[in-house]
């Protein structure tokens, strides 16, 4: 009976401790992200009511807010952490921010731009033509996981956005977790890469010249539930109590 109430009281100091931990992401911290979503024209003027979607990069957990007259956003209240921020309005091309990590208490700062649809038709007319004719620049990487050993993942979706036009490729990761889009124009491209169970990603800009060939690397974190989370931290240990449980509440001699 004493070895049966020490082991209890270890699997429930354990499954608290693991509770504990895992509700921090829950907790409402006191980080701060805030910016400016601007437009295009050499005056940068603010663009009101955009909406402005930040993601928590490690669980997924998605904020909504919108600019003010001033083009102003801000979001309190957050855990530290790596965040994604896009921005979306009628009449404008959506935009991805640059990644952005904010510490426990602190505060970063991004001014994204937005291009208005119909408007600047000159400004891009170049890029567009050259888009529709067949180049013979190579975009090609691969997209790995976060653990220690960098496994590939496959079937993940790769998006690569034309800066300029917004022309957008699709293309999917093999079995080895790489990709490749052949036939672009010479430009610059924003990547993005998603798949059910893992965080977005958004990698750095890539500038290709015309007939040459870049290549870019993308980490996903895999977004965990409690049930993951506990078998990776303690799964073993869970499992060792477990039998410990079994062997003791059946009478069995250790």
């Amino acid at each position: 009976m004493f070895r049966f109430s020490i082991i209890f009281l270890l699997v429930v100091c354990m499954s608290m401790y693991v509770i504990i931990v895992y509700a921090q992401e829950d907790v409402v911290g006191d980080a701060t992200i805030k910016g400016e979503v601007i437009d295009t024209s050499p005056e940068q003027n603010p663009i009101e009511g955009v909406t402005v979607t930040i993601v928590n990069s490690a669980n997924g957990k998605e904020y909504t807010v919108k600019t003010d007259k001033n083009g102003i956003y801000e979001k309190k209240g957050l855990s530290a952490g790596r965040y994604m921020i896009s921005v979306s309005k009628p009449g404008y091309g959506d935009r991805i921010g640059k990644p952005k990590v904010v510490a426990a208490g602190g505060e970063v700062f991004d001014r994204i731009k937005m291009r208005k649809k119909g408007i600047a038709a000159q400004e891009i007319k170049a890029d567009a033509v050259q888009e529709d004719i067949i180049g013979g620049a190579t975009i090609k990487g691969e997209v790995v996981d976060t653990s220690p050993e960098q496994r590939p993942i496959a079937g993940a979706t790769v998006k690569i956005v034309n800066s300029a036009t917004e022309k957008e490729h699709t293309v999917t990761t093999d079995k080895d977790g790489a990709y490749e889009k052949k036939g672009l124009p010479a430009g610059r491209y924003m990547i993005s890469v998603s798949k059910p169970g893992y965080g977005d990603r958004v990698g750095p800009p890539k500038v290709v010249a015309a007939g040459g060939e870049v290549f870019d690397r993308i980490k996903m974190r895999r977004q965990e539930n409690i049930f993951t989370f506990l078998w990776d931290t303690f799964g073993y240990l869970l499992l060792l109590h477990f039998i410990l449980f079994i062997l003791i509440f059946t009478g069995a001699k250790l």
